[in-house]
């Protein structure tokens, strides 16, 4: 495998991606630790950003200079407001709808260890509508990405109509994230007949697959879904499983040195730089020791949408 710095230097669109979810509002306030039932701590407010999960991704694939689409409704209200901002600020598409409320917005609250908590309240990005999405024609794009913030209820219904459009050899990164245990596991199912790529962190990979390890988590999953599987893990890097030689085998690829500041958008960033990566036409290791810079970029600086630059990641190796 190359070193990061050449695979840096290399990345050059091949293929056409696609970000589908939310940009919503984020407060991010530190506390040294999580309050119990009844407490009262002490926080400090640090910032109000825009994050979310298909906002973060898009963001490593704009600092990183890759062309993409993306689709992040903005509502009516005071949020979509700021959503609307940030989005005209980056020069990404604006599609306004009426009649479904007002972007969301979340509590991102990091503790003395860095690990992060979210309090969300959920606005139209979670009320997608099939009508939204005709604008589109999803048999031009090679990966599609997709949260499972808008993987649930409805919702979720709406978006598999709309991914079962794309070409049958193009592949849903598909990152389920914390609401993991919310999805129900016919609807996973229903992902994976779709074909997807999976990006999870190791917690939510064990309680989805009933695994005990990182690497027994990605092995399920790449064997559940045919397709490569990438197990986040934080410092130790990330554990990537697809088929080898005929039978799947998972590896570890490693992960960079860094002073940990807070989590909140890594596992996004991660996933950004994963499609990063493939949009570039690199093999997959590449793509996720690529991914694992990117992370460990953001997981050095405050908040979300942190991800960086080219030279940037240069720092890294």
């Amino acid at each position: 495998m190359r070193m990061l710095s050449e695979i840096v230097a290399s990345l050059t669109p091949k293929k056409k991606a696609f970000v589908i979810g939310s940009a919503f509002v984020d407060m991010v306030i530190n506390v040294h630790e999580m309050p119990h039932a009844g407490a009262d701590v002490e926080g400090e407010y640090r910032k109000t950003v825009v994050g979310g999960c298909s906002f973060n991704v898009a963001d490593v694939l704009h600092k990183l200079g890759l062309p993409f689409e993306s689709y992040m409704p903005v509502g009516e209200g005071e949020f979509s407001r700021i959503v609307e901002r940030a989005l005209t600020e980056r020069g990404y598409p604006v599609y306004r709808e009426t009649g479904a409320g007002d972007n969301g917005w979340c509590l991102s609250i990091a503790d003395h260890t860095g690990e992060r908590t979210f309090i969300s309240m959920f606005g139209l990005e979670r009320k997608m509508r099939p009508e939204w999405f005709d604008r589109f024609s999803f048999a031009d794009y090679d990966y599609l990405y997709v949260s499972g913030y808008q993987a649930e209820g409805e919702n979720g219904t709406v978006l598999l109509d709309v991914l079962s459009r794309k070409r049958p050899d193009a592949l849903v990164v598909f990152d389920p994230g914390p609401r993991v245990t919310s999805i129900p596991a016919e609807r996973l199912e229903a992902f994976e007949r779709l074909g997807c790529l999976y990006t999870v962190n190791a917690h939510e990979a064990q309680i989805m697959t009933e695994t005990d390890t990182p690497e027994d988590a990605a092995l399920a999953l790449a064997r559940r879904s045919g397709n490569p599987a990438v197990v986040t893990d934080g410092a130790r890097g990330a554990v990537l499983a697809r088929a080898k030689d005929g039978a799947f085998a998972a590896e570890r690829i490693p992960g960079f040195a860094i002073r940990l500041v807070d989590t909140i958008g890594s596992g996004d960033a991660h996933t950004g730089g994963v499609i990063a990566g493939l949009l570039c036409g690199l093999p997959i290791e590449e793509a996720v020791l690529l991914a694992n810079a990117v992370a460990a970029h953001v997981s050095a600086s405050e908040g979300a949408a942190t991800a960086p630059t080219r030279e940037e990641l240069a720092r890294y190796e």
